[in-house]
């Protein structure tokens, strides 16, 4: 299978990660496997597992079956990319990773908020990102669009993602994104922690963001995405 440009540049990002590695490797033996099995055969959680497969899906890696559940096989065992330089049209380089990571991690946190407190702790995370999104200019609302209570965030973050690939934001605006999500992310913190005892406001965090940090340690640590959250929110429990 040949990857050629268009999506070659999303294919080195998901090969990029050890967890996309470990997931197509597990399924060079064929057969249709349920997002399930291949759970459990690679350690990825179930949430972050069937965005990858979706993801892989789409460029063609893997077949999708239908079933009592989706079902998933790799087409080919080798995927070979070419990329010409000379054709390679313009994109974004950082900034689509880093608008996933916080979306990802803030729709992890709402999720887990219902989870852990129920709707009204779900709410109080909801409410901070409103407040935040009302602030911003109406350019920059686009940010926080799919964090809404009733929208579907996998559909939403799609449509962002289009409207990066067209170039409506670049790597040049990295620095005020970036700020975006972090005004973000604290607010909601502030909200949701003030009505946690400090062990259950880690255990949030931590499952919240265990996968994104596994899959994207260097881009955290590169643009600190993380910036100003203690590190005790953050730090995983082996085991």
């Amino acid at each position: 299978m040949e990857i050629c440009n268009g999506k070659s540049k999303r294919m080195i990002s998901l090969l990029a990660r050890e967890s996309t590695l470990a997931l197509l490797r597990g399924m060079r033996p064929g057969g249709w496997k349920t997002a399930r099995e291949l759970s459990v055969q690679s350690g990825i959680e179930p949430q972050y597992l069937v965005r990858t497969l979706n993801e892989l899906a789409d460029m063609g890696v893997l077949e999708a079956g239908e079933g009592a559940e989706p079902v998933f096989r790799l087409r080919e065992p080798k995927v070979t990319l070419s990329l010409d330089l000379r054709e390679i049209p313009p994109g974004p380089g950082y900034i689509l990773d880093v608008v996933r990571f916080y979306l990802v991690l803030l729709t992890n946190i709402v999720e887990r908020c219902k989870e852990i407190g129920g709707t009204s702790l779900q709410d109080e995370a909801l409410d901070a990102i409103a407040l935040e999104r009302a602030a911003l200019q109406d350019g920059e609302r686009v940010l926080l669009a799919c964090l809404r209570k009733g929208i579907d965030h996998r559909g939403c973050l799609s449509g962002l993602e289009h409207r990066i690939l067209a170039g409506e934001f670049k790597d040049s605006d990295l620095g005020w994104v970036r700020r975006v999500y972090l005004d973000t992310l604290q607010a909601v913190m502030r909200g949701v922690l003030a009505r946690l005892d400090d062990s259950t406001g880690k255990l949030l965090l931590r499952l919240s963001a265990r996968q994104l940090l596994r899959d994207g340690e260097d881009l955290v640590r590169r643009f600190e995405l993380l910036e100003g959250i203690p590190d005790k929110y953050l730090k995983q429990v082996d085991g």
